[in-house]
This record gives structure tokens, C-alpha cells and sequence, in this order.
């Protein structure tokens, strides 16, 4: 019989203990996309190299300069996503009295860490200007 492949494709990154996040609302997730390329994802935006967060394309909106923008190695993706964590775990998991800080630049709200569960108006974008 032959041995199956298993490949791991998700990691879960999250300051705070699993009981403690239901629903992982300050999860970041690193997602192999293919290629020895992974994506650093938070709810449904995308992490770029520059630190931005951007809406996470369809497959035939990503251009190749897009990609190379959104997409890293593991090591880097799995660092990348550590320093997301740490930057929206709530304060007293991270050990400093900071706020998360808005996404702005248009986001939607939900996926926002200092907007979650503050029920903006319609259209239920992020009010606040990205870091």
C-alpha cells in the first residue's frame, strides 16, 4: 500500500490561548497558496510586504506584481504573522496598555480589530485611518 503525502497548509497564529478566542477573532492564519508561497491572512485581508493590509484577491484579479507583494516564504510568513498577533491580541495579553489599531484605508469592519464588535453605521466600513 502506498504511504499517503501529508502536507501541512494552515498555521494558526494567536496570542491568546483557544479557550480564551472563540471564534479566532485575533487569529492570523499563514495559507500555502501554492509554489512554496504562503499568505499571512487575517478574516478575509492579506497582509502585504510593506505591512499593509489589502482585501485578498480572486484568482483572476492577482497579477504577478500583486503576488509578489502578498506572498512569502514560510519562515517569513510565520514571522510576519507573529508581529500581526502581537500587535492586535488584546492589551493584556500582549503585556503593554495599547488599543488595536484600525485598518482603515476602506476595510470592511469586521475585519478591523478596534472596530470588532462596535456595529458602525452602514456601510459598515472602517472609520478609522490605517496605521
Amino acid at each position: 500500500m502506498a504511504e499517503p503525502y501529508v502536507r501541512p497548509t494552515q498555521y494558526v497564529i494567536n496570542l491568546l490561548p483557544e479557550h480564551a478566542d472563540p471564534g479566532d477573532i485575533y487569529a492570523i492564519t499563514v495559507e500555502y497558496r501554492g509554489d512554496n508561497r504562503w499568505a499571512v491572512l487575517r478574516h478575509s485581508l492579506c497582509l502585504s510586504a510593506d505591512g499593509r493590509w489589502d482585501r485578498e484577491r480572486v484568482s483572476s484579479e492577482r497579477e504577478e506584481e500583486w503576488l509578489d507583494a502578498h506572498r512569502f516564504d514560510l519562515a517569513t510568513a510565520k514571522r510576519l504573522a507573529t508581529e500581526q498577533a502581537t500587535d492586535i491580541a488584546p492589551a493584556k495579553w500582549r503585556g503593554r496598555d495599547s488599543r488595536p489599531q484600525h485598518v482603515g484605508g476602506g476595510a470592511n469592519a469586521e475585519d478591523c480589530p478596534a472596530c470588532h464588535g462596535t456595529n458602525p453605521p452602514y456601510p459598515f466600513i472602517c472609520p478609522g485611518s490605517a496605521s
